[in-house]
C-alpha cells in the first residue's frame, strides 16, 4: 500500500531533520577530537550556530510537520541572535582615559589605557573612511592588521594624532602597525617563526610590540586562519603563546588571532599564558557590506595584574570586520610593584630566542627604540 503524499513528505521531513542534527553533532565533537584540533579550529567559530541549528533539528523532529519552516526560522533566529551579540555592544565610544574609574581616584590619566584593534581589509576600497575614523577614534593605542603598502601612506597623515607609530606596512608579509597617542618608551617589530623546526623559508608569525611606561608590554599580531591552513594556525598560535610566557610584567595581547572563545587554540592560548579575554561573546566579523557579525575573530587579552573597565565594538568603517576595543586599568597591585628589573625581562625573553627574531632581544633588552621600526 502506497504512502499518502502528506505521510511521505513527514517523513521526508524528519529525514532532512535527522541529517542536519548528525551533522550539527558531528560538527561539534569535532571541535572537541583531540587528535584532529586543528580541523576542529575550523568549524570552532561556529559553534553557536551548531548549537542553535541542533535545537532547532531537533525541535523539528519533535513536532515533524513544517520541518523545512522550522529549520528555516531556526536558522534565522541564529543568526539574529549573533548579530545582536555583536551589534549589543557596538559604536559606544569608550571613556576618555581622564573618566575611567581609576583615574578619577588617582587624579591623573596614565593609570587607564584604551586599546583599539581592527584588521582593516587588505581588500578595502574606502581607505578615506578609515582614516576619518582612525583619527577621531578615543584611542591611546590602536592595533592595526592587514595594513599593507597601499595604506601606508595614511600613516604620515595620522602622526599629528598619532606621533608614536611602529609599523611593517612596506611588506604585505607582515603588514602590521601600532599607532599611540602615549610615548612608547621601546618599540619594535619581531616574528615568531611557525614550528621550533621551520626553516629559513617556512611561515612566519610577525607582530609589533611597544612598552608604555615602565612597565606595559603591547603585542599586536595577525594570525594565520585555520579554513585556509588548520596546522600552520595551530602551529603559529602554540608558539605565540610560549613566546607570551616569556615576557614579564603588565601585559596586553591585541588583533586578529583568526579563532574564536571556543576554539581548542584559544583555550591552550589561555592556560599558557594565563591571560583573560577583555571580552568572550563580541563578535566582530563580517561587517561588509552590511554589519553583520556572527563570529568573535579579534581579541584583545590581557594579564591578570590589568583589570577591564570596559569594552565594545566599533562602527563599521568599511572594513569586512568592526573594530574591537577595551579600556584597561592597572591594578594597585601592579601600580605598587612597578617594573621588571630588565636584566631579568631579557634573560626570560632570551629562552624564547629560537622562535623569533634577535632584533626584538635587541629592542627589549637594551631598552631603546629603532628608528626604523618606531616613527615620530
Amino acid at each position: 500500500m502506497r504512502a499518502s503524499p502528506s505521510a511521505a513528505r513527514v517523513a521526508k521531513g524528519r529525514r532532512l531533520a535527522l541529517l542536519v542534527l548528525v551533522g550539527a553533532n558531528v560538527a561539534l565533537t569535532l571541535t572537541l577530537a583531540g587528535p584532529l584540533r586543528g580541523l576542529g579550529d575550523v568549524v570552532a567559530p561556529l559553534t553557536g550556530h551548531l548549537v542553535g541549528i541542533g535545537l532547532t533539528a531537533s525541535l523539528a523532529l519533535l513536532v515533524r510537520r513544517a520541518v523545512p519552516q522550522i529549520l528555516a526560522a531556526g536558522g534565522i533566529l541564529t543568526v539574529a541572535v549573533h548579530v545582536w551579540l555583536g551589534l549589543a555592544g557596538c559604536c559606544a565610544a569608550p571613556l576618555s582615559t581622564w573618566q575611567s574609574p581609576l583615574a578619577q581616584v588617582a587624579h591623573a590619566p596614565t593609570d587607564s589605557l584604551t586599546v583599539f584593534a581592527l584588521n582593516t581589509w587588505h581588500r578595502l576600497g574606502d581607505a578615506q573612511r578609515l582614516e576619518r575614523y582612525l583619527e577621531s577614534a578615543p584611542a591611546d593605542v590602536i592595533v592595526l592588521s592587514e595594513f599593507g603598502p597601499d595604506k601606508r601612506p595614511m600613516l604620515a597623515r595620522l602622526k599629528e594624532a598619532y606621533p608614536f607609530q611602529v609599523e611593517c606596512a612596506d611588506r604585505w608579509s607582515c603588514a602590521l602597525a601600532l599607532l599611540s597617542r602615549r610615548r612608547l618608551t621601546a618599540a619594535g617589530v619581531g616574528c615568531l617563526a611557525a614550528d621550533r623546526q621551520a626553516g629559513a623559508g617556512e611561515p612566519m608569525a610577525h607582530f609589533v610590540w611597544a612598552k608604555v611606561g615602565a612597565s606595559l608590554t603591547l603585542i599586536g599580531t595577525h594570525v594565520e586562519r585555520p579554513s585556509r591552513d588548520p596546522w600552520l594556525h595551530q602551529q603559529q598560535m602554540s608558539v605565540l603563546s610560549r613566546f607570551l610566557r616569556n615576557i614579564d610584567g603588565p601585559l596586553v595581547l591585541a588583533g586578529d588571532l583568526n579563532t574564536s572563545p571556543w576554539s581548542n587554540a584559544f583555550h591552550r592560548l589561555r592556560a599558557a599564558t594565563g591571560l583573560l579575554p577583555a571580552s568572550v561573546l563580541t563578535p566582530t566579523w563580517p561587517a561588509w557590506p552590511l554589519p553583520l557579525p556572527q563570529v568573535a575573530l579579534d581579541h584583545i587579552l590581557v594579564s591578570p595584574d590589568l583589570t577591564v573597565a570596559a569594552a565594545g565594538t566599533g562602527p563599521a568603517v568599511g572594513s569586512d570586520h568592526l573594530p574591537l576595543w577595551v579600556q584597561i586599568d592597572r591594578r594597585p597591585a601592579a601600580l605598587e610593584r612597578g617594573p621588571s628589573p630588565p636584566f631579568r625581562l631579557a634573560s626570560r625573553l632570551a629562552a624564547a630566542g629560537p622562535h623569533f627574531g634577535g632584533e626584538l632581544l635587541g629592542d627589549f633588552g637594551g631598552e631603546h627604540v629603532g628608528a626604523r621600526h618606531l616613527r615620530r
